[in-house]
């Protein structure tokens, strides 16, 4: 056996010969040159090297190359779960303004047995926000299995690479898009008054 190679991110399923490869690229040259060194020769060879213009750096910097790929991969899978969701929210989001509208007659009559306006706000908030967590959920769920689909075929592993923080902010906005639209519908539908909204077909 000469060597194991694993398909790491964005790579294809075969590896090439170098002269395969070289006589397919514009400069005709490699990218990376791995040399293996004496410790007691390390500071020495790296000067030489860098005299030469070459850019030097240790297994570390292949790690950082590494992450750097992770990365990306991540923010590719986030652009997707930004679509994604993105297209339930508009759902959810249309259902919510739709539905809330259609309850004119109802917000009207609550207000005529003494309800004020800020308890129907207060109930619809309290609406708004179990109907956005249960949408969230059901998002995300929505959500896994195409972002395993797009992991697998870019990096061969199942378990996706997202960042925490930007797929938090995607998934909270998201929620508020859905208790600003709820909102929003609420306010419209209390514009008229109870009684002549009681009244009307």
């Amino acid at each position: 056996m000469v060597a194991v190679y694993e398909r790491g991110l964005g790579f294809g399923d075969l590896t090439m010969a170098a002269d395969a490869v070289r006589a397919h690229t514009t400069a005709g040259l490699d990218a990376f040159a791995l040399a293996s060194v004496e410790a007691d020769a390390l500071d020495e060879v790296r000067a030489a090297l860098a005299e030469r213009g070459f850019v030097v750096s240790d297994g570390s910097g292949q790690e950082a190359a590494g992450a750097g790929a992770q990365s990306q991969q991540g923010w590719v899978n986030l652009i997707a779960l930004l679509v994604i969701l993105g297209y339930i929210a508009i759902a959810v989001i249309n259902t919510l303004v739709m539905a809330t509208g259609e309850r004119s007659r109802e917000f009207a009559l609550m207000r005529l047995i003494g309800s004020s306006r800020g308890q129907v706000r207060s109930m619809m908030r309290i609406e708004a926000v179990l109907v956005a967590v249960i949408g969230m959920v059901f998002g995300v769920v929505v959500a896994i299995p195409p972002l395993i689909g797009v992991s697998m075929g870019i990096s061969g592993q199942p378990l996706p690479a997202l960042p925490v923080l930007g797929s938090l902010a995607i998934i909270g906005a998201m929620g508020a898009l859905a208790l600003v639209a709820l909102w929003i519908g609420t306010n419209a539908t209390m514009r008229t008054r109870p009684i002549d909204e009681i009244g009307s077909r």
